[in-house]
């Protein structure tokens, strides 16, 4: 019994040595260099922390060694003069990098470290992959959809996305136990079959999107290519086809269908962390709710749903809440209540001069007022500037036609606070009795919304 026992601690032991990481050795070779100092960074996410610097053993030359369990992960080495080369480092003990400082990228050469090589040479096909790609898609702004030679050059374009993607995969079927291949996974898209169109597109990415991606990994942590993936994957739930509401709901549902996938719990409050930072301050604050408070798994939420925090974070410009009732002083100094405008919708724009956003939204705002005000549509712009002769010169040269007053930006303002005007523009979409119908962010989320209740 005392063998078997002695038997279990050495293999113990042995496998628990397996598992240390030994140290790595990092030779750095830049010809032409000439900074004294280079300084090695890890990943984490988009941002990278300090792990150790050197000064040059030679000119141009640096070496770094990292301790026994260090982390596997993408690294970046810094030689001054904003030369930043981006490494590897998984269980080689050895990575020779060298480059010329005058094209460090394309010069980046390793002999001995398999994982770099394989991934430099990816990075090499992906830049030629983007330059094609520009020129094919420059050559595409040119011509109609409706012309012949247009249809050519989509057809190319997929057919370079394809080609790429295959020199990927077989990479990754070469090398599936690398590091540099689960990366590279990472920064690869599926391919798309080339009959699928529009939406039919969008939905097969939705649906493969992370598909070849070990979520089990948590070395994916440690590559910046992870935080892009998760907000590409999150552009797939955007659509100039649904009104504000649905357009919570699209991302909602992305969101929740990613977070229902199994993977590490470090992965999932990753994604959520990120997420959470993304949509604050915007206007997609039930997405920002849903992410605070719910319990993803085993993760804890950030907020626990109680009536205060409802009240709290829905306030009272909830879709189908009650509006708050103002009354408004019109440029002639007549006073009028909201509630007494007669119309159908009633929109509240809250812009000001200097926002460069509301300049390029007010006329397009404009047009769809010319479009549905025969259905019953009235806008009511308030402006929140203070210099009250800039802001009627800019109605009177834009040709505003609709309601407008001004609500100079204060602390002591009612209106603002009770429209949470905390940026610009800001619109309410209404029913005749104040009811909100849309929160819209944007001319097409409004347009959608009108063209429905109009129809």
């Amino acid at each position: 019994m005392r063998v078997v026992k002695l038997l279990v601690i050495i293999l113990l032991i042995f496998t628990n040595n397996l598992l240390v990481a030994q140290p790595v050795e990092i030779s750095v070779q830049v010809l032409q260099g000439f900074s004294p100092q280079a300084k090695l960074y890890l990943f984490n996410g988009s941002d990278v922390e300090l792990v150790d610097s050197t000064m040059q053993s030679a000119p141009g030359t640096y070496y770094f060694i990292l301790k026994e369990g260090y982390q596997q992960g993408m690294y970046r080495i810094d030689v001054g003069k904003n030369i930043k080369l981006n490494v590897i480092i998984g269980e080689e003990q050895f990575i020779d990098v060298s480059t010329v400082v005058f094209a460090p990228e394309d010069s980046l050469k390793s002999h001995k470290s398999i994982e770099n090589k394989i991934y430099w040479d990816y990075q090499r096909k992906k830049k030629q992959h983007k330059q094609h790609t520009w020129f094919i898609e420059s050559l595409m702004g040119y011509y109609s959809d409706s012309v012949m030679f247009y249809h050519l050059l989509e057809k190319e374009l997929s057919n370079q996305n394809r080609m790429l993607g295959i020199y990927a995969k077989g990479i990754v079927e070469q090398h599936p136990n690398l590091l540099a291949s689960k990366y590279i996974n990472l920064e690869q898209r599926p391919i798309v079959p080339h009959l699928l169109e529009g939406e039919a597109r969008i939905q097969y990415l939705k649906d493969t999107w992370w598909e070849g991606v070990d979520l089990m990994d948590s070395r994916l942590l440690y590559s910046p290519s992870l935080q892009l993936r998760l907000w590409n994957y999150v552009e797939l739930f955007f659509s100039e086809n649904l009104d504000k509401e649905e357009q919570d709901e699209a991302f909602i549902n992305g969101i929740s269908r990613l977070m229902s996938m199994e993977m590490l719990k470090e992965l999932k409050i990753f994604f959520r962390n990120n997420l959470v930072v993304g949509f604050t301050d915007t206007d997609y604050q039930p997405v920002l709710e849903y992410l605070e408070t719910e319990q993803f798994g085993t993760i804890i939420p950030l907020k626990k749903k109680t009536p205060s925090l409802c009240l709290k974070t829905l306030s009272k410009v909830k879709v189908g809440e009650k509006a708050y009732d103002f009354s408004l002083e019109l440029p002639n100094k007549q006073k009028v209540k909201l509630s007494k405008i007669q119309a159908k919708y009633k929109l509240l724009v809250f812009w000001s001069t200097w926002c460069p956003h509301c300049i390029e939204t007010l006329p397009q705002i404009n047009d769809i007022y010319e479009s549905y005000k025969d259905s019953g549509l009235e806008v009511i712009a308030i402006s929140i500037d203070e210099e009250d002769n800039l802001w009627k010169r800019y109605i009177k040269d834009m040709n505003l036609n609709w309601v407008n007053i001004r609500e100079p930006i204060s602390e002591g303002s009612k209106v603002l606070v009770m429209y949470e005007v905390n940026e610009t523009p800001k619109m309410f979409l209404l029913s005749k009795d104040l009811e909100i119908l849309s929160r819209p962010t944007t001319r097409r989320q409004l347009e959608v919304k009108l063209k429905r209740l109009t129809r």
